[in-house]
């Protein structure tokens, strides 16, 4: 991964960490989950208009390619957003992007088995490992407290992040030939399509509370979280690999558990700080980071033409 894929990373692991606390905001104002994806999905593929323009000639793709898009519009948004929106009717959103954790597991689980160009060497395996022990250290007591409603809502999560492993391994098995905005721009507009009339007609809106507070909720997570970061992401799968690019679901959770501590009066423990130590570090060996090879690179870090760090 070279320097300019991981800042990437990073930026994403930022706005979507942010998105859980706007899915919050938006199901507690009465919302219901489809309306909330339906919106986002359909802002995002107007936010991508643009670009989409720009990168027209990208466009011109197969039937089968098309065909291919349009399944991965479901599965790779319209089925998980909604999800998501379902989960965090009943969990806090930090418990939301705890679970969303578990996409950089399936990832690496099945690219093994379908893309030989991704292997699990004992470094990566440890990356892993050590990420997921920290996804279950952020939740604490709190995951053997989850009953009910709360227990089937991250489960739903889990399914939801298999999904989005599925998606992102098919993304570089089958469509590596897409270039990164038609490939996000398709998919985003195919999810809208089939979340906004459904959204509408099951009455989605209904008795909701559209505040200043909701509405830029609604914008931002359809703007940047569904629009500029999708495209980001697609570029990332399709450059650094659906294992390496499904790590920033590790950084996700302490994004996402702080802002809810912060605007949301959600709870945190003692354990955020090992947690993060955790997750971070499992970052750092899946993606073939150590210090010496920072420093080695450090003197040249602001040059445009970065090398790789695996």
């Amino acid at each position: 991964m070279t320097r300019r894929q991981f800042a990437i990373l990073l930026a994403l692991a930022l706005t979507w960490g942010c998105s859980f606390l706007f899915i919050k905001v938006i199901v507690d104002a009465g919302v219901a989950p489809m309306g909330m994806s339906g919106v986002r999905t359909a802002l995002g593929a107007a936010t991508l208009l643009p670009f989409a323009w720009r990168a027209r000639k990208g466009f011109r793709q197969s039937r089968a390619t098309w065909v291919g898009l349009a399944g991965l519009g479901a599965l790779n948004f319209a089925i998980p957003w909604t999800i998501f929106g379902i989960a965090e009717k009943h969990v806090p959103s930090g418990a939301a992007a705890v679970a969303n954790a578990c996409t950089p597991l399936w990832s690496a689980i099945l690219a093994t088995t379908l893309l030989k160009a991704d292997s699990l060497g004992p470094q990566r395996i440890a990356g892993l490992s050590l990420g997921f022990a920290g996804v279950l250290v952020l939740m604490g007591r709190d995951l053997a407290n989850l009953s009910g409603s709360e227990a089937a809502s991250i489960l739903l999560v889990v399914v939801a992040t298999f999904c989005y492993a599925v998606s992102a391994v098919s993304i570089r098995r089958w469509l590596g030939h897409v270039p990164a905005v038609p490939l996000a721009t398709a998919q985003v507009a195919t999810a809208a399509v089939l979340l906004l009339p459904a959204a509408f007609l099951t009455g989605a809106f209904e008795g909701a509370e559209l505040t200043p507070r909701v509405v830029g909720s609604v914008a931002a997570l359809g703007a940047f979280g569904s629009g500029i970061a999708v495209v980001a992401y697609m570029y990332l799968i399709q450059q650094a690999g659906p294992v390496r690019a499904s790590v920033v679901t590790y950084l996700v959770p302490p994004v996402g558990v702080l802002l809810g501590w912060l605007f949301l009066e959600e709870a945190v423990g003692w354990n955020l700080l090992a947690a993060l130590g955790c997750i971070l570090a499992g970052v750092a060996l899946v993606q073939g980071i150590s210090p010496r090879r920072i420093a080695a690179r450090f003197p040249g870090f602001a040059t445009e033409a970065a090398a790789p760090l695996d």
